[in-house]
């Protein structure tokens, strides 16, 4: 087994889940943004996470990204908008709406050292990145919640689907991450990479499918924390 040398995390489900809030929040001020009173608003969280499920699988198979507008879009079609009707400024309007209940209602970390665990990489030398696929949370935002955490200062680059123009498990995603691992570690080999996710396909099998060591991770049965441990920190 390779020795490991940089780490790379996918971030949904990996590192930070939604608040719980959040979603319910999001629709309700796209519910009222729009005009779209005459749905329930249940009727209107509904179509934004049927639509939002639909998009990632559609990138995930495609192994390109749909743009956040474009699920706007799509929502409005499916609660009966005439989308010709809607100028792009508008969209642009309604994101920096959504960014700003995303900070009043921002994600939680899946566990209480991430900072610690990443701290204690960077004090071994291994580097660390973020390889994450967006959808209606775009990487520019992303990277603000990064920066307000202070987590980005232990990540030496952030790859985000919707920047990209790819998402997991496309290999140009994971050539991405090739490259600029590469640039980290200039003699560095794929299996010495270990990217940690929790979606078997977009992130197990799309790294392995580029010799990057890969290992599915969840917060029961498999904790970040615990895989860290074992394979790179033995701080037990």
């Amino acid at each position: 087994m390779e020795k490991t040398r940089h780490v790379s995390f996918d971030l949904w489900m990996t590192l930070i889940r939604s608040h719980p809030s959040f979603k319910t929040k999001r629709a309700g001020l796209f519910r009222s943004f729009f005009s779209l009173e005459a749905y329930a608003p249940e009727k209107v969280e509904a179509v934004f996470r049927e639509t939002d499920v639909l998009i990632n699988n559609m990138n995930e198979i495609t192994g390109r990204n749909v743009h956040t507008f474009e699920v706007y879009l799509l929502c409005l079609h499916l609660l009966g908008t005439d989308i010709r009707n809607v100028h792009p400024d508008r969209l642009e309007e309604f994101y920096c709406l959504s960014e700003a209940l995303f900070f009043e209602y921002p994600p939680l970390p899946l566990y209480g050292d991430i900072k610690q665990l990443l701290a204690a990489l960077q004090a071994q030398g291994i580097t660390t990145n973020l390889l994450s696929n967006t959808g209606l949370v775009q990487g520019r935002t992303l990277r603000k919640l990064m920066a307000a955490w202070g987590w980005d200062a232990h990540f030496a680059f952030q790859l985000y689907s919707d920047e990209t123009g790819y998402s997991k498990p496309d290999i140009q995603m994971f050539n991405l991450l090739l490259e600029n691992a590469a640039l980290l570690h200039t003699d560095i080999a794929p299996a010495q990479i270990w990217h940690l996710g929790d979606n078997p396909v977009a992130d197990v099998q799309g790294a392995q499918r580029m010799g990057i060591y890969a290992t599915l991770t969840d917060i029961v049965n498999n904790p970040l924390n615990k895989l860290l441990n074992e394979r790179c920190l033995c701080l037990t």
